[in-house]
């Protein structure tokens, strides 16, 4: 079972429950496994098989001929004469109309008892009389009969036969016929002594009448399903089978012989009396525990049947003489005469929570005990196994007292009645004609013998006429389950619950009603006789108890709430205290001994007590081996049988040495023995737990295909196990056993006492230890009180509707739990469970005051005054969601939030703020956590914390951060809600209560329905009303969320200063984190902190890492240079940092060009290329690492233009490559004109970023490139000055450097194809600088026309020198004249 639980109580939260809840459940499983090691060793106390020798000896044994054997109580308690095991508690004559009708009798009457009812009956002749003993009243009279009764008997009918208010049956017999009457109850009084079943009524006409068949039926039995034996005169045992419907043969009953058949009803009963011999039975007991029923005749005859595994059938078994069980008693006891073991006289079955080897005991007129099996257990491969019954076989034999050497001449003589029940043999004898004596041998009263031999007690008293029945008294009728009925148990073990054992014995004068003293009873009477514990009997029953026992005894009295303030229990415990020592430490053999068996909280395993079962099982089988033919099965052989069977042999288990917890193991050392004072305590506990200890809380049942958990216990069986409970811990209360007042004060006395050899200190480590197991069991005991109260609770209000409520896995883990696991460690299911009681009420519609305080009464640590307040919180939400009226709606929420308030922190947050959002008071959920979070952080150390960037040596404020944000992640549950609604989506499941069975206490639909604008304008109010409070932590959870729910514009809008510093201290945490980053720098451009703003977009420009791209950080760059300039009150620090910005801002820009052109390359390696993506680099890596190493030339202009470099040469190589890659890019083109104008192109616009920088533009290289390649393509004349002047280069300039180029009169113009080209390029030039195609200002016109004339003189030089050039000379001069003209 056990599953994680959340916080559990409704409204209540568990951190604050106890100071150290670690020790509590350390102490709680400390507690845990002692219990479990007493209950342990209770459960496996030695069995009878074992104290009998059966198991030693593989064989059958004897018993009773040692002096220890039978032990006088008179004598263990130091000569105490008036002390016996039996005591008289009341003789009650026969009713007066019974006597009077004895002087009518003619010829046959009989007695006998239905305990069963607490009845006795009388036939006279025809008539019968049935009374209550106790009190000789209530006479029920019959006397529709004609014949002579000659054997009665009452059962319990089988269910859905009859109507309910028959209860029993009342069998009739004479000789020809057997008549069935319905017996029914009154209930008119509660209070009488058998409570409800106050007066008896015979119903007057017959159920059922049967023939007898000439055949008298002797004695009438039952089986707890309502079966009906009889044994008849003729030796055979019939049933009486009845049912409500017609049978086969229209017949609602029928007699049916099963010593003939299932058909014998068909066969005449003179054949019948023909086939058998007469050898009446005169005995009919029934094993209901097995189905098993033996019966005994008149001769002694035992006869075996099997009703079948579930009851409902029949098959005899084996038949035993008398003559064979004489000889196989001799066999076993050859010192006695065979007539000690005849005739046998009664019989009786030993069920099995009794014993599993042994089934039925008989007892002889001499008073011998024989004990048989039947072999009802196998060894297979998992241990003993159940198997029908096969045989009949003596095990072992139990002579009376009187048969050892040293035994008083008196010992049991002419036994006629006898009975056997739970290890008790009570025997009827009439040594004399006119006397009569009762015979009580119980082992319960002392310990076992030398050599764990089985001992006994004997008691004799004294009847005062001949009985006639002699019947165990039914106990007091309860309402307790069937865990909790301890019919079985020895009575040491359940002396404190099974209430006195009671005997009744029927004479002819009355009933006498005796008592059987168990331990706790003697002791009492020892106390009583003593006048107080300081008497010689009482410390004798301490030696005969042993110490531990008589301890747990002593706390029966101590405790009971009959003794609590009487001098009883007073005397009790000073007894407790006065013979239950202190705590010892043993010097142990030196020995290697295998440790005691280790406990878990959550195992409990069976200590090697004795043999094993393998072994004893082993044992008992050799002996069931042994007899003769007529033990075995009938139709199968001994040897078919023993093939059948495989034994599984199993090494003898070795002696076990009980070790407290805590002790080594090393047996060299000394060992810890605990006071006989905490063993009784932790035995009397145990024994008080023992019935529900590993039992199931919860069963599973399925009514109309649903299935329920109900409780295995009912509230009457916790409220018994509860005041045993009660009386312990009060009696703890007022002894404090195990404090340091009684005792570790009394540790420098007890030292003393013991051995000098022994270290003080270590002596003291023991008292210490057994305190420390005193207090667990203490604490255990509190809670067990507690959870059994709630429990109880529970029962009372239908527990399987509110296990229902719980979730599908909690339900799961109550199932598999015990109450063990439960009252160790069950907190959390209880209060669940607590929570789905309150949810009860709550959905009823009920006050929950008066359940709280009867909750606070008896589980005041699982259910808290927090509690009460939060349960009565709820109660007024739930009746707030009803109100219509809004004032007073809000005045509801309003006292319900107070109530939360007043008991803040122990709150279910989860729970009460779902409750307050369900009822749209959203403020509350806001106001109810900051509560919450000041009560747990008065110091405000979360905040601290927080502010100092969460240390790691700092534990307590890390503590108290983590509890406020717990909290206010409720406000962040409620936002979330209304987030959802304002976007139209689904209501999300928020924390709650179920409202319905398949719900999760944790979750619920049941929110507000509003639609998405309420929704939002809630939202923001909600926000901003958390705003309004000064608890930064609680602004950074909304912040927080909202940066989740990407609310970016809606958290800028707020402004707030704690906006900055969460910020900031994101990005600090998160520094990947971009929108954290985006978000601050916009906080700052919002309040006007230009310079902050621009400094978070340079270092988002800047972060190495983060996988952003190139053109978002160019993007923030330049954006931080608007932001820069944007700002008012400029500095020298701000003037530099502008400066940066923008050298950053062309270097990046720069990279930019860089990568468009890497990415126009092929084989450029990935990482280079990433690298290039996503970082800022500076100018020397982009030239070494790309420009340079690409031959990028175009970047390379760039960068060098950008660094303001100056390198002549290295420009004009940059300005040639990009000429030359240029062409190299136009091989595929074939005209010459679209080559040039490509090529121009190309200049034009590198022309236009260059050609305000000199360096980067060398004009009069450039020019000369390009004439070259105009010439070489035979381009345009004048394409290249017209591409010159389109991207303003200034034109005087250009006629300077045609004026150079013409003078220099180089021959490479030859080579090129045209020796003239600069000549006509310079008429061109000039043409259109006459014509005004070139614009030129007046204050340059003067200058140009210098220029131009130097241009025309130049040229005709150089064409003088020149052959066939007349006609350009011609052009030359009309030009001149022009320009004379023009100016």
């Amino acid at each position: 079972m056990p599953v994680t639980f959340q916080p559990n109580i409704s409204g209540i939260d568990r951190t604050g429950n106890m100071d150290n809840p670690n020790l509590q459940m350390e102490l709680l499983e400390l507690a845990g496994r002692s219990l479990d090691m007493r209950i342990v060793s209770d459960a496996s106390t030695s069995s009878f098989i074992e104290t009998t020798g059966v198991a030693a000896q593989n064989g059958p044994t004897v018993s009773g001929l040692n002096d220890f054997d039978y032990q006088s109580l008179a004598g263990l308690m130091m000569g105490h004469q008036n002390l016996s095991q039996l005591k008289t508690i009341g003789k009650i004559p026969l009713p007066p109309e019974v006597m009077e009708h004895f002087g009518h009798m003619q010829c046959h009457c009989m007695m006998g008892l239905f305990p069963e009812i607490n009845r006795a009956w009388l036939t006279i002749d025809s008539d019968i009389y049935v009374w209550a003993y106790e009190h000789g009243t209530d006479v029920a009279y019959f006397d529709g009969i004609g014949e002579t009764i000659v054997s009665v008997g009452l059962i319990k009918p089988k269910s859905g036969v009859f109507q309910n208010f028959v209860k029993y049956l009342l069998i009739l017999t004479t000789t020809v016929e057997i008549v069935v009457l319905g017996v029914t109850f009154s209930s008119s009084t509660t209070n009488g002594p058998l409570g409800t079943l106050e007066e008896m009524h015979l119903v007057p006409e017959p159920v059922f009448v049967l023939p007898t068949d000439g055949v008298s039926m002797n004695v009438i039995q039952s089986t707890s399903l309502g079966r009906i034996f009889m044994g008849g005169k003729d030796g055979c045992l019939y049933e009486i089978t009845y049912q409500a419907q017609l049978g086969w043969f229209g017949k609602h009953c029928k007699k049916v012989n099963h010593s003939t058949g299932s058909l014998s009803f068909l066969v005449p009963s003179f054949l019948n009396a023909a086939l058998y011999e007469d050898d009446p039975i005169s005995r009919i007991e029934v094993d209901n525990s097995r189905n098993i029923l033996f019966t005994l005749s008149e001769k002694g005859n035992i006869e075996l049947f099997d009703l079948g595994i579930k009851g409902d059938s029949i098959k005899k078994i084996v038949k035993l003489s008398q003559s064979k069980i004489v000889s196989a008693a001799t066999d076993i006891v050859k010192t006695l005469e065979s007539a000690n073991f005849r005739p046998i006289i009664a019989i009786s079955a030993i069920e099995e929570t009794e014993s599993h080897y042994l089934n039925l005991v008989a007892i002889t007129q001499s008073g011998v005990r024989l004990y048989f099996s039947a072999g009802c257990v196998f060894m297979s491969n998992t241990g003993p196994t159940s198997q029908r019954p096969w045989c009949l076989t003596l095990l072992h034999v139990r002579l009376p007292p009187g048969f050892a050497a040293n035994a008083p001449t008196m010992r049991p003589k002419q036994v006629h009645t006898a009975t056997y029940s739970n290890g008790t043999a009570l025997m009827i004898s009439s040594p004399t004609a006119d006397s009569e004596l009762l015979w009580c041998l119980s082992g319960g009263a002392v310990s076992a013998g030398p050599g764990n031999s089985p001992r006994e007690a004997a008691a004799v008293l004294s009847l005062d006429g001949p009985a006639w029945a002699l019947r165990r008294a039914a106990p007091p009728p309860t309402n307790l389950s069937q865990a909790l009925q301890h019919t079985c148990e020895p009575s040491v073990i359940s002396q404190h619950m099974s209430g006195p054992i009671k005997w009744v014995v029927l004479t002819g004068t009355g009933a006498h009603i005796i008592q059987q003293l168990q331990p706790v009873d003697l002791l009492r009477q020892l106390l009583v006789d003593g006048q107080g514990p300081d008497c010689t009997q009482v410390k004798a029953f301490f030696q005969m108890q042993r110490d531990d026992q008589a301890c747990a005894s002593c706390l029966v009295l101590a405790c009971s709430s009959r003794n609590t303030h009487d001098q009883i229990a007073e005397w009790a415990t000073r007894a407790y205290f006065l013979y239950g020592g202190q705590p010892i430490l043993i010097q142990a053999p030196s020995v290697n001994y295998p440790s005691s068996p280790h406990f878990s909280p959550r195992q409990v395993s069976t200590p090697m007590v004795g043999r094993s079962a393998a072994n004893v099982h082993q044992s008992l089988q050799a002996a069931l081996q042994s007899p003769g033919q007529d033990m075995v099965p009938l139709g199968q052989s001994p040897s078919a049988f023993n093939q059948s069977v495989i034994l599984n042999q199993a090494p003898m288990n070795q002696p076990n040495v009980f070790q407290p917890m805590g002790v080594q193991e090393n047996m060299n050392f000394p060992t810890m023995q605990f006071s006989p004072k905490h063993e009784g305590l932790y035995i009397y506990v145990g024994r008080i737990l023992r019935p529900v200890w590993q039992m199931k809380c919860v069963t599973k049942s399925t009514v109309d295909n649903k299935d329920f958990l109900s409780s295995t216990i009912t509230s009457s069986d916790c409220l018994l196990v509860l005041q045993h409970l009660y009386g312990v811990r009060a009696f703890l209360e007022r002894n404090s056993v195990g404090s340091s007042n009684t005792m570790l004060a009394k540790i420098s006395s007890m030292v003393s006492l013991h051995d000098s050899n022994l270290n003080n200190t270590r002596q003291e480590d023991v008292f210490v230890k057994e305190k420390k197991s005193l207090d667990a069991l203490r604490i255990f005991i509190n809670c067990s009180c507690e959870m059994l109260s709630l429990w109880k609770i529970l029962c009372e209000h239908q527990f399987h509707v509110i296990a229902a409520c719980l979730p599908p896995e909690q339900q799961a883990a109550l199932l598999a739990a015990s109450f063990r696991e439960l009252l160790l460690g069950g907190q959390e299911v209880a209060e669940l469970l607590i929570l789905s009681l309150i949810n009860q009420y709550l959905s009823d519609n009920a006050s929950v005051d008066s359940i709280s305080s009867e909750l606070r009464e008896v589980c005041p640590s699982l259910y808290r005054t927090e509690d009460a307040a939060c349960s009565k919180a709820n109660e007024i939400l739930l009746f707030a969601k009803q109100q219509t009226n809004l004032a007073e709606k809000e005045e509801m929420l309003g006292n319900a939030l107070k109530l939360c308030k007043d008991v803040a922190p122990h709150v279910n947050l989860p729970v009460v703020c779902a409750k307050f959002s369900q009822a749209g008071f959203y403020k509350g959920v806001v106001d109810l956590c900051v509560v919450c979070a000041d009560k747990i952080d008065p110091t405000k150390s979360g905040l601290y914390f927080y502010r100092n960037n969460q240390p790691n040596h700092d534990q307590e404020g890390y503590y108290a951060f983590r509890k406020r944000m717990e909290i206010y992640r409720e406000v962040k549950t409620v936002l979330e809600q209304l987030f959802e609604q304002s976007a139209g989506g689904t209501q999300p499941e928020v924390a709650g209560v179920a409202t319905s069975p398949n719900k999760s206490p944790n979750t619920t639909s049941d929110v507000p329905n509003l639609s998405p604008a309420d929704a939002n304008h809630q939202a923001r109010k909600l926000v901003i009303e958390c705003m309004a409070y000064s608890d930064e932590l609680l602004h950074v959870a909304v912040y927080e969320w909202m940066l989740v729910k990407q609310l970016y514009g809606e958290l800028i809008a707020l402004s707030e200063p704690s906006l900055e510093a969460f910020l900031l201290k994101t990005s600090q945490t998160h520094p990947d984190a971009i929108n954290v980053y985006d978000l601050l720098w916009k906080y700052y451009e919002k309040c006007g902190n230009h310079a902050a703003a621009a400094r978070v977009l340079d270092g988002l420009a800047s972060k190495p890492s983060g996988g952003m791209k190139l053109t978002q950080r160019v993007n923030w760059l330049s954006r931080a240079v608007v932001c820069l300039r944007g700002g008012a009150g400029a500095s020298p620090v701000t003037g530099r940092f502008l400066r940066e910005l923008e050298d950053k801002a062309e270097v990046a820009r720069l990279q930019k060009l860089v990568l468009f052109a890497v990415h126009r390359l092929d084989k450029v390696p990935a990482m280079a290329l990433q690298r290039l993506e996503t970082q800022l680099l500076d100018i020397t890596q982009l030239y070494e690492e790309y420009a340079d190493q690409y031959n990028l030339w175009e970047c390379k202009l760039a960068i060098v233009h950008c660094s303001g470099h100056n390198d002549p040469l290295l420009v004009e190589s940059i300005w040639t490559n990009v000429i030359h890659q240029e062409l190299d890019n136009m091989r595929n083109v074939t005209s010459s004109e679209d080559k040039m104008n490509r090529l121009l192109g190309k200049v034009s616009a590198l022309g236009k970023e260059y050609v305000s920088s000199g360096h980067c533009f060398p004009l009069s290289f450039i020019l000369k490139q390009l004439e070259l390649q105009s010439c070489k393509l035979n381009g345009d004349i004048g394409g290249v000055s017209k591409m010159l002047l389109d991207i303003n280069v200034p034109l005087e300039q250009l006629i300077d450097i045609y004026t150079r180029l013409i003078g220099l009169n180089e021959r490479i113009w030859l080579s090129e194809g045209n020796e003239l080209h600069l000549i006509e390029v310079a008429v061109v030039l000039m043409d259109s600088v006459v014509n005004n195609s070139v614009p030129i200002s007046a204050s340059l016109r003067r200058r140009v026309l210098i220029k131009c004339q130097d241009l025309v003189s130049s040229s005709l030089n150089a064409l003088y020198t020149k052959p066939d050039t007349e006609q350009l000379i011609r052009v030359l001069k009309g030009m001149q004249t022009r320009l004379d003209r023009w100016e």
